[in-house]
């Protein structure tokens, strides 16, 4: 199943690089989203009470690695397909650090899933984009039970 919100040619590569991410979480192909990660990184899951406090709590905190075997502990025969809504993202660019933001929405069978934000450090030094950072900040005060594999 494909994102709702699809790049276009005019799209920033950073933003697209986001959209790319969406997508391969939907479809469940795990190796294009450890692809799109840099060795090493990080990948972060907060709620939004805490990231605005700069807490250090996260639900999730993983490395590159610890991240590949998290999805691979899933395997997409176990779940339901989900659908990624991304909304006003935006890039900003200062040195050789790349930023790049968006809003999300995952539904789960037509029902709202998550909602938040996503937050990411990208390298655009290699021949591709990866993100070297991963942050999602997830609405709401409580940790979600259905969080096991990346959103």
């Amino acid at each position: 199943m494909a994102t709702s919100a699809q790049p276009n040619s005019a799209t920033d590569p950073a933003i697209d690089l986001l959209y790319r991410y969406a997508a391969a979480l939907d479809q469940f192909d795990y190796d294009a989203v450890l692809g799109m990660f840099e060795k090493p990184s990080r990948y972060r899951v907060q709620c939004r009470k805490n990231y605005e406090r700069n807490g250090v709590l996260h639900i999730i905190n993983d490395n590159d690695a610890q991240l590949g075997f998290r999805l691979a502990s899933h395997p997409a025969v176990r779940l339901e397909s989900t659908v990624h809504v991304l909304g006003n993202p935006g890039v900003s660019r200062e040195g050789d650090t790349t930023q790049v933001r968006a809003t999300f929405n995952i539904d789960r069978n037509g029902k709202p899933l998550f909602s938040g934000e996503y937050l990411a450090t990208v390298n655009e030094s290699a021949g591709s984009l990866q993100f070297t950072d991963l942050m999602v900040v997830l609405e709401g005060d409580s940790v979600p039970a259905s969080l096991q594999i990346a959103i």
